[in-house]
């Protein structure tokens, strides 16, 4: 007769229940990852992208304080924003300063149905001052258009396709205050 099994002898594996268990619990753990990732991914992204624009803006605003300078603002759709000096010598020569892109395939964008930021700046196209065609910091700080009266704005950006990745920023002209706007499916937050 066979040595009947001992206790220990039968706890040795795992059954087919506890190994079931663990895949469906696994199975539903990568199906919500799967579902969430994008998403994250498009928020995560959104913000580096508007750390980009919040970036070169201040050290815009920074130059023409400190170089007693005009520093003019160009957005250029669908990604680009070059900061460019008024310089004095001669009269009407300019200096770039500097030319960013933004990344991951985010564009100056407002997505339909999405209202302007609390600060109510205007939302009429994604980079929008007042109408003004150019803007300028200027050496005391102010946030004007060419002919030299301040402006608000604000700018929007997001992915095609990917709603929360819509960001925004607002620049208030008389100070030059700039505010950090996050859609999140509803309303805007900062």
């Amino acid at each position: 007769m066979a040595p009947r099994p001992t206790r220990q002898d039968r706890q040795a594996g795992f059954s087919l229940i506890e190994i079931l268990a663990v895949l469906a619990l696994g199975s539903i753990l990568m199906a919500v990852f799967v579902g969430f990732f994008p998403k994250a991914a498009a928020m995560v992204q959104g913000d580096a992208d508007l750390r980009i624009i919040n970036w070169q803006l201040k050290l815009a605003r920074e130059t023409a304080i400190n170089q007693r300078r005009a520093v003019v603002l160009q957005f250029t759709a669908p990604n680009r924003l070059t900061i460019i000096r008024q310089d004095l010598n001669p009269p009407g020569s300019q200096t770039i300063i500097g030319t960013s892109y933004l990344e991951h395939n985010t564009q100056f964008l407002q997505f339909p149905g999405q209202p302007d930021t609390p600060d109510g700046f205007g939302n009429v196209t994604p980079v929008s001052f007042s109408g003004a065609v150019q803007v300028m910091f200027t050496a005391d700080g102010q946030l004007t258009d060419n002919t030299g009266n301040v402006v608000n704005g604000s700018v929007f950006l997001g992915q095609p396709g990917k709603p929360f990745s819509a960001r925004a920023l607002t620049i208030f002209g008389p100070t030059a205050t700039i505010r950090l706007y996050r859609w999140n499916g509803t309303a805007w937050r900062r």
